[in-house]
């Protein structure tokens, strides 16, 4: 992996292949690892960069408790993408790196030639179309961040894993799988506050004017898939992927669709560039 400072935190990001730059970023509660399977797929024809995010996988927390952001971590990735001297760069953000991935094309829109969105977590949207599977979006982090303050980390993360993945997922894990979560309990509830204030609009994603392609897992949960409707009707000129039998973690579950839907976005993107 590699190492940099970013504000005085040690942050690491690794690679794979060569070719085109594709910057790929993680869910919550993970790390770069998760997309593992999907850069293998990819790095014959590009070079996939993948960051650990403040306070996740070997990158250090944030120091300061309550002040991390997804714009914070939108900034850590425009260092990644200094330090490997890259201008510009397709974007795949899954879950929470989809929301820091939005907050980087609304901040600094000039870093993207383009987006790929698969079911960010920016339940803000469901707000501001008076959905009401708002409340039922933002119940699961508020109910993490109770858990942890509680030292009921455990529970927390049954619920949590289980609210996503289907009921049993946490009984199913090996326990060194789940030392691994508890591990990173209280890193991960910093990351839930910064779902809660991230409020990003819908007026700022019809801003987004690179090609951008969303995806849904055809079986997740009705919060998250309706964040991806909001934002195909959003987003100009987007195009809209279901991944069937696929739920909300499908760069784990499904890595050989994902990495496809990856390879035929970047074809568009490079047909639309000739045209």
């Amino acid at each position: 992996m590699a190492a940099f400072l970013f504000r005085g935190v040690r942050a690491f990001y690794q690679t794979w292949g060569h070719g085109q730059p594709i910057i790929l970023l993680h869910s919550g509660g993970s790390s770069s690892a998760q997309w593992t399977k999907v850069a293998e797929q990819l790095s014959a024809n590009h070079k996939m960069i993948a960051p650990d995010f403040l306070g996740f996988g070997a990158t250090e927390a944030w120091p300061e408790l309550g002040a991390l952001t997804h714009d914070l971590q939108a900034d850590l990735v425009a260092e990644v993408m200094r330090s490997e001297d890259i201008a510009v760069i397709d974007i795949v953000g899954h879950s929470y790196g989809g929301a820091t991935a939005i907050r980087l094309l609304v901040g600094r829109p000039e870093l993207a030639r383009s987006l790929i969105l698969i079911e960010p977590i920016v339940s803000w949207l469901l707000r501001d179309a008076n959905d009401p599977l708002y409340e039922e979006s933002v119940g699961v982090a508020r109910a993490f961040i109770a858990s942890v303050d509680a030292g009921r980390f455990e529970q927390g993360w049954e619920a949590f894993l289980d609210s996503r993945n289907g009921v049993g997922t946490w009984a199913r894990m090996s326990d060194k799988a789940k030392a691994g979560f508890l591990a990173q309990s209280r890193q991960t509830k910093e990351g839930f506050i910064s779902n809660l204030n991230n409020h990003t609009t819908l007026a700022e994603c019809r801003g987004i004017t690179v090609p951008t392609t969303v995806v849904c897992g055809a079986n997740t949960t009705a919060p998250d898939r309706r964040t991806t409707e909001l934002l195909r009707d959003a987003i100009p000129h987007c195009h809209y992927e279901l991944i069937h039998g696929a739920a909300h973690m499908s760069p784990f579950t499904h890595p050989e669709q994902v990495a496809r839907v990856v390879h035929e976005h970047t074809k568009r993107v490079e047909r639309l560039r000739r045209s």
